[in-house]
């Protein structure tokens, strides 16, 4: 036999290289099986899904939203009470949506909360308000509503049940860009129109300044004689601001005024609020200011440590506070210019009382009645209140 054959060395080599081969062999077999595996698709873990339990009702399948009765009910939805797929005990709350049957993603409400309940109500202005977001005036738009029923379980979350319905919405233009004053002067019964326009555009809240004479008048969302808002037949104790009624024919009722001068008419079309309310415009864009030795200012004329501000300009543009330190037995005036010699609000008579006279009457110069000043009784921190609303112009000091 060959020594070769026969060597040791060789045959340990040889052993060695073979268990090599086989392990790497074992290897490559492991990672194809791995490999395939990854191929396969992974499995996630999924929520369970439950069927409708409530079988959501609308009480009409179609409806024309009216803005004329905006504030009453224009669809009820109504449902069967859900259980708790998990323990029958369980609570179970409701929570619905509205959405734009085939623009879902893009056109949806957010939810309200509902509560323990099996049946709610929305009306005209809230449905119109949602739904004209999604569609032109005047054009039916399929809208889904969509109820949740969530179910409250100690332990295990349960994936919200739905129901849902559809139905058809046409809606009214909520917010016009213009509104329109037509009035007419009592003495010449000569009527005109004058443009209204939004401080900030979609508020539905409208207003005009101009030079008044005593008169009567309502206001038009178009040119046209209708539709137009006319004085309501109930009117709320709420001096100075009037409720309007929407009023699409017919006859319409109106508002009059015995008031002199330039005044600025304003309208809230929002249906929570529907009013109409006049106030005292500043001569200028300058803030009014306190002046006079019974505040920490001083006579100084204009300072902006004594100027007033609007606390809700949109809502009640005619309100302006001033807060800081009042000195009783000393004397103040409040003025709407830049100057001594400009305009100002005064006292109704001379070294008045503030916290025993609310009375404010219209700003104006001191040749025109005399520098009568307020002369507060008291001391101390207080808010200084100035009302422009005409029919509850007042001063308040709280």
């Amino acid at each position: 036999m060959n020594n070769k054959d026969n060597n040791p060395f060789l045959i340990v080599m040889i052993t060695k290289n073979f268990r090599h081969i086989f392990a790497a062999f074992s290897v490559g077999c492991g990672l194809a099986a791995t490999l395939a595996s990854c191929n396969e698709e992974p499995t996630y873990f999924q929520l369970d899904t439950y069927p409708d339990q409530m079988h959501l009702e609308v009480s009409q399948s179609e409806i024309v939203f009216n803005k004329g009765i905006a504030n009453q009910t224009a669809l009820t939805f109504t449902w069967q009470k859900a259980v708790s797929p998990i323990n029958s005990t369980d609570s179970v709350t409701y929570k619905m949506a509205f959405y734009d049957t085939n623009q879902k993603t893009d056109n949806h409400s957010d939810y309200f909360e509902l509560g323990d309940v099996t049946s709610a109500s929305f009306t005209h202005d809230e449905l119109n308000s949602i739904i004209s977001r999604w569609v032109i005036p005047g054009q039916p738009l399929q809208v889904t509503a969509q109820l949740l029923a969530i179910v409250h379980n100690a332990e295990k979350y349960v994936k919200p049940i739905q129901s849902t319905v559809n139905f058809t919405a046409t809606c009214y233009e909520k917010y016009p860009t213009y509104m329109y004053l037509r009035y007419t002067d009592d003495a010449t019964q000569t009527t005109k129109t004058e443009k209204m326009e939004q401080r900030q555009m979609g508020t539905g809240i409208y207003e005009v300044t101009l030079n008044l004479e005593p008169c009567h008048f309502y206001f038009l969302t178009t040119l046209e004689d209708y539709p137009a808002y006319g004085m309501a037949a109930n009117q709320p104790e709420q001096p100075g601001i009037y409720k309007m009624e929407y009023v699409t024919s017919g006859t319409v009722s109106e508002f009059s005024t015995t008031e002199y001068g330039r005044r600025t008419i304003v309208i809230d079309t929002n249906a929570e609020e529907n009013n109409y309310r006049m106030y005292l415009p500043l001569p200028s864009s300058t803030m009014p200011w306190m002046g006079g030795n019974a505040t920490d200012i001083g006579w100084v004329e204009n300072d902006p440590a004594g100027r007033f501000t609007q606390p809700d300009k949109l809502h009640a543009p005619y309100i302006y506070t001033w807060t800081g330190n009042i000195i009783a037995g000393g004397e103040f005036k409040i003025g709407v210019g830049a100057r001594w010699g400009d305009q100002f609000f005064y006292a109704p008579s001379a070294n008045t009382d503030p916290f025993a006279n609310s009375t404010l009457l219209p700003y104006r110069s001191e040749g025109d009645g005399g520098d009568l000043k307020w002369v507060p009784t008291k001391s101390g921190a207080f808010t200084v209140t100035l009302s422009l609303l005409i029919g509850d112009m007042y001063i308040k000091l709280n």
